[in-house]
């Protein structure tokens, strides 16, 4: 009976081996070996907006983008958002912004109007946490806020709260 309960664990750790494989190769997939430098071409993605339509990056080629991985439990986060609808509305046709939410998506959605967001939000996946990774957030941490130009190559990126006068400086830096 000892030799049975031995075989159990080892198709435990059989199993749980071969999950952590699969789980990999979903990390894996957005992720490059290494994050993307400061003047390399962005990663491009597709997700779903909070209406649950496709939103794809791409659209945004001509302006700045600047891309805001957040959720709604995050006071830094929240304490982002009318500075972010601010400038987006000062910086109108040059700029945009997009918030990747780490959140349910009703959740969002009702946040969103709660707060008045007015720029695009999209719902991540369990692999974007490997997109932020690719980005350069080895931490997972939020909030987390990538600039890229209007010609698509990532200018900067901060970790953690961004402060008007640092993005304002960023945005100015993706203008040159």
């Amino acid at each position: 009976m000892k030799w049975l309960g031995q075989i159990g664990i080892l198709v435990v750790a059989i199993a749980a081996g071969a999950a952590g494989l699969y789980a990999g190769r979903l990390w894996s997939q957005w992720a490059p070996p290494s994050a993307l430098q400061i003047g390399a071409p962005m990663i491009d993605f597709v997700m779903p907006d909070v209406a649950e339509k496709p939103l794809d990056t791409r659209q945004f080629r001509g302006r700045t983008l600047v891309i805001n991985f957040w959720a709604p439990w995050c006071e830094p986060c929240i304490r982002e958002i009318p500075m972010f609808n601010r400038i987006r509305d000062e910086y109108a046709g040059r700029v945009e912004f997009l918030g990747v939410s780490l959140d349910d998506p009703q959740v969002v959605k009702d946040f969103a109007q709660e707060h008045g967001i007015r720029y695009p939000l999209v719902m991540a996946a369990m692999g974007d946490y490997a997109l932020m990774r690719a980005y350069g957030n080895e931490r997972d941490a939020l909030p987390f806020t990538v600039i890229v130009d209007a010609q698509g190559r990532l200018v900067a990126r901060r970790l953690g709260e961004i402060r008007e006068a640092e993005l304002r400086g960023m945005l100015d830096q993706a203008d040159g």
